[in-house]
């Protein structure tokens, strides 16, 4: 009662005291912002085509530039839904401080400190009808230095993570807490420099990206970027996680986002690589920001895990995205040695998206199918597994599975979006924290090997998920979300059965505030 109590009270000074002051063009929009969402929604509709959708997360400048590109595609479509430009309205009043800046109404040269606050506050009811708070609250302050120069530091207090068993940090009373965002950016023209923790998102895929995942820890790095023209080049360095012993771990990694036919083709090739070892720090080879990692690799570089991905999203026609993504881990091409029968390891994900069937505004069709074979995102050194802090920086399922989703989702009012969605899982054994093993060596050129896909005793889930989301204000959210799933093999015992149901309802408020000073 008393967390409850403490929870209505910050909701109902908030209610009071929430204005839609923003930060600075140059700020970044976090992962978990709606505006995603609403930008996601009418990309396939055809605007917002001039943002790389597989290379996030944005600036509020980039938000509001593409405003103002579609505001002229608009103003050429009268016949363009009346349902969907209230989504873009809603988009243009958050963004309202950066429009005027790029439109040349306000002073781009003041400076101001900009606070702001986030709420997630969550009742949850698992399968034994118990009833649960859990809250995530974040709260940041941001300064803009002039009209290049932007910083902000931003803090989370997490109740999730408390009983994250792969949570790596400091746990005290149900709460775990860290500096989410620290960074200080500059940005001319079409180039971006930033120093700092901030999230970063390379890839596709509604279930998660093959890369980057936005479900990763934010990244301690030095991030560069260049456009020009259709291109879009983009390089980070960052420091992991340490292994016991230690044992440091790095991670670099570069980029090139292709544009072609207005937005209507994207088309990306990334790289990166982790490396590191006992007392070991930063290789000026792998910092190099057009060096090929793989050619590096062979050529004595030193030991590493490299991961290269080719991402694609393609709009045959309006209202239709048709999406897919390859990383190849390790391929062995020569048969000489019984290490060469080691299998590929391979992941990909291939995935559509229909909007509008039918002429129904508001609905939309879609499915995905991931595979991520066993090993992928490791080696036989350990500390090159690919991991942050306990968790994975590619996709959040790990290796060793696949996983098909089928679903529909449809607006029934301007703000009131529903989503339901049929999944079916295979789990394998060799999961993303299992021991690396070689069994392929117990055998010759001649024999060959082969093991099957997902190995050793496949758990396999079934089940739906139903999402609800209600955009009350820009500053208040309301989210709900049904799942229930079917288990064979739970846990990779043969034969054994089980049921998973949990439901959970979130109120997300926003509240910002901003002094300028000269």
């Amino acid at each position: 009662m008393g967390k409850k109590y403490c929870l209505f009270c910050i909701i109902l000074f908030l209610l009071y005291s929430v204005n839609n002051v923003s930060g600075s063009n140059n700020e970044t929009l976090p992962s978990y912002h709606w505006a995603y969402q609403y930008i996601e929604e009418l990309q396939a509709r055809g605007l917002f085509l001039d943002l790389l959708q597989m290379n996030k997360p944005y600036t509020r400048g980039d938000v509001a530039e593409s405003i103002l590109e579609s505001e002229k595609m608009l103003a050429a479509d009268k016949e363009f839904s009346g349902f969907y430009l209230n989504k873009f309205s809603d988009l243009k009043r958050e963004f309202e401080q950066e429009l005027e800046v790029l439109q040349g109404n306000k002073n781009s040269d003041i400076s101001h400190l900009h606070t702001c606050f986030n709420l997630r506050g969550d009742a949850l009811i698992a399968k034994e009808d118990v009833a649960m708070y859990r809250g995530v609250y974040r709260a940041g302050i941001g300064i803009k230095i002039n009209e290049n120069v932007y910083g902000y530091s931003g803090v989370i207090f997490d109740q999730y993570d408390y009983y994250n068993q792969n949570y790596q940090g400091y746990k005290w009373r149900g709460f775990v807490g860290y500096t989410e965002q620290g960074y200080i950016t500059a940005v001319w023209k079409n180039m971006q420099l930033k120093l700092g923790r901030d999230f970063l998102n390379w890839g596709v895929g509604e279930s998660g990206s093959l890369l980057l995942s936005n479900q990763t820890r934010p990244l301690d790095q030095f991030f560069a970027s260049a456009k020009f023209g259709p291109f879009k080049f983009s390089y980070i360095a960052s420091a992991l996680d340490p292994f016991p012993g230690n044992v440091n771990r790095y991670l670099s990694g570069h980029r090139l986002d292709m544009t072609l036919f207005r937005g209507r083709i994207q088309v990306a090739f990334s790289e990166v690589v982790i490396y590191g070892g006992e007392n070991e720090g930063f290789n000026f080879v792998y910092m190099n920001p057009v060096i090929f990692y793989h050619g590096a690799k062979k050529n004595g570089a030193g030991d590493n895990n490299v991961l290269p991905t080719i991402d694609l999203v393609v709009y045959p026609k309006l209202n239709w995205q048709v999406y897919g993504s390859l990383l190849i881990d390790d391929v062995q091409v020569e048969k000489t040695v019984p290490g060469d029968l080691e299998p590929d390891e391979i992941g990909m994900i291939a995935g559509s998206k229909y909007s509008d069937p039918f002429s129904l505004l508001g609905l939309s069709l879609n499915a995905e199918y991931v595979r991520i074979v066993n090993r992928t995102y490791k080696t036989p050194t350990p500390h090159e597994i690919f991991t942050h802090r306990g968790v994975p920086l590619g996709h959040p399922m790990g290796n060793d599975f696949d996983h098909l989703q089928i679903g529909c989702s449809y607006w029934f009012r301007d703000n009131l979006w529903m989503k339901l969605d049929y999944f079916k899982t295979r789990n394998g054994e060799g999961d993303l924290f299992s021991p690396w093993d070689e069994p392929w060596l117990n055998y010759t050129l001649e024999e060959g090997y082969s093991e099957p896909f997902p190995t050793g005793v496949v758990e396999k889930r079934n089940g739906v998920t139903f999402e609800m989301r209600w955009y009350l204000r820009n500053w208040l959210r309301v989210n709900g979300t049904v799942n229930y799933s079917h288990i064979k093999n739970e846990n990779h015992a043969q034969g054994k059965k089980g049921n998973v149901f949990n439901a959970k309802i979130r109120i997300e408020v926003d509240w910002n505030k901003k002094w300028e000073f000269n």
